[in-house]
């Protein structure tokens, strides 16, 4: 993959093609507007002079009687004028040459042309611009011309007067953009600093002194800062949880191993040997349960996304918990069309994970001889048993990690509604918990 120039370099090297590259069309552009103008000006002149030249009265006139400017200026402010640049010629109806002035002499007589006509000698100095103009009454022909070098001249003259002082400035502009870029990215210089000097654990609020079309990118940087904080937050906790609740599990285990060494009969050792099958049992769930949840913290939304069909869900798992759970009654009730059950879209193996635990949870703290019922709304699936309940005082904190409410006989890790909580969240949906009436708990899933 190439490898991406700095921004500034960029925009400076940008600026050097585009500033030229417009500066370069600028005068081409005026070059032509130049000519344009030049050309209008001197023609309207030449025919303007031509006109006089019809007007005035030649008859006994000799063709180098006019005498040249120069001399009708002797000892006067000649200005800055050319003599051999002009030349006028007038012919009369035979072609004599009654008048001349400069280079008129060397016009020729062309009683069929008419108006403007370039004439393009063997060198430039013989390049001329001529305008013949006839007499109405076809008694005379004038012929005035101007050597097309001089609007030449003329149009760089104008071109050098407005392109010069660009030529001056331009560079002097490009170092005043180049100053100003680099101060202008001053404060992504700082920026960047001030993250590279950021401790990793720092998850403090990167200051917003920037323009205001980074703005949005820190806020970003900020956002994504508190996610990291949060989720090494959970990692921490998660681990302190963990090696806090495994303590206990894996010391009753060693003492089960070490009272099974120790026990010489043998119904005491199958005692401690199915003691220590039921120890291995817990802590074999209590990692499960935690993997689950380290699994669950970091994600943002479910990994994909289907339609959840609660119909076969809630068939598969209380097939595979009736083979588990003897003396427990299970009932599926439906209270809408199976196709209208809780509309969701997400991970189907997350949320029977979910259900998983909420039926099973039903199971466990429910009486032997009870009912767990799951009831399919168009709004809400429930799971209902007819235990004993949660007294008022837990039934929010049951809710928190390694919470078990005082007394609690069965055994557990207190993960489970945590894990149903995230899944919950992760799918949109609300946990709530509540004591029926007539006894036992009803967790309800809907819409947060």
């Amino acid at each position: 993959m190439t490898r991406l120039r700095s921004l500034q370099a960029r925009l400076m090297l940008v600026l050097l093609l585009i500033v030229p590259a417009t500066w370069l069309a600028a005068s081409a552009a005026a070059v032509w507007l130049a000519q344009r103008e030049v050309d209008e000006l001197f023609d309207t002149q030449m025919a303007q002079f031509a006109r006089q030249l019809l007007a005035i009265d030649v008859h006994g006139m000799q063709p180098d009687d006019p005498p040249k400017l120069k001399h009708l200026l002797a000892g006067a402010d000649k200005g800055r004028m050319d003599n051999d640049d002009m030349g006028l010629a007038i012919w009369d109806a035979q072609g004599r040459q009654v008048l001349c002035d400069g280079r008129g002499r060397r016009f020729d007589y062309e009683p069929a042309r008419r108006g403007f006509h370039d004439f393009i000698g063997h060198d430039h100095h013989h390049d001329w611009r001529l305008l013949y103009l006839p007499a109405p009454d076809g008694s005379r022909m004038v012929a005035v011309g101007q050597k097309l070098g001089l609007r030449q001249e003329m149009v760089w003259s104008v071109v050098k007067a407005q392109l010069l002082p660009w030529m001056i400035g331009l560079p002097l502009m490009l170092l005043a953009i180049l100053f100003a870029l680099r101060r202008e990215l001053a404060p992504f210089r700082r920026l960047a600093g001030a993250i590279a000097a950021r401790a990793p654990d720092d998850n403090s609020p990167v200051p917003d002194e920037v323009p205001q079309e980074v703005r949005p990118l820190v806020r970003a940087l900020n956002a994504l800062f508190v996610r990291i904080g949060t989720m090494l937050e959970h990692e921490r906790r998660f681990t302190a949880d963990a090696a806090h609740e495994l303590r206990t599990p894996l010391a009753a285990l060693r003492v089960q191993a070490e009272v099974l060494a120790l026990t010489p009969d043998e119904g005491g050792r199958r005692h401690a040997l199915s003691q220590l099958q039921l120890g291995i049992e817990r802590a074999g769930r209590l990692v499960e349960q935690l993997l689950a949840l380290s699994r669950l913290d970091p994600l943002q939304s479910p990994r994909q996304r289907e339609a959840v069909v609660w119909g076969r869900l809630a068939e598969g798992l209380m097939a595979e918990l009736a083979a588990t759970a003897d003396g427990v009654e299970w009932r599926l009730d439906w209270r809408c069309p199976p196709e209208q059950a809780l509309p969701l879209s997400g991970d189907s193996t997350l949320v029977g994970l979910m259900l998983r635990n909420l039926l099973e949870n039903a199971c466990r703290y429910g009486p032997a001889d009870g009912v767990v019922e799951l009831r399919l709304e168009e709004d809400a699936v429930s799971v209902l048993d007819r235990g004993p309940g949660i007294a008022p005082e837990w039934l929010e904190r049951v809710r928190e990690r390694f919470f078990r409410p005082p007394g609690q006989a069965q055994p557990g890790s207190g993960l489970g509604l945590s894990i149903v909580e995230r899944i919950a969240e992760l799918h949109g949906l609300a946990l709530t918990l509540r004591n029926r009436p007539d006894g036992g708990l009803e967790a309800r899933l809907e819409r947060a």
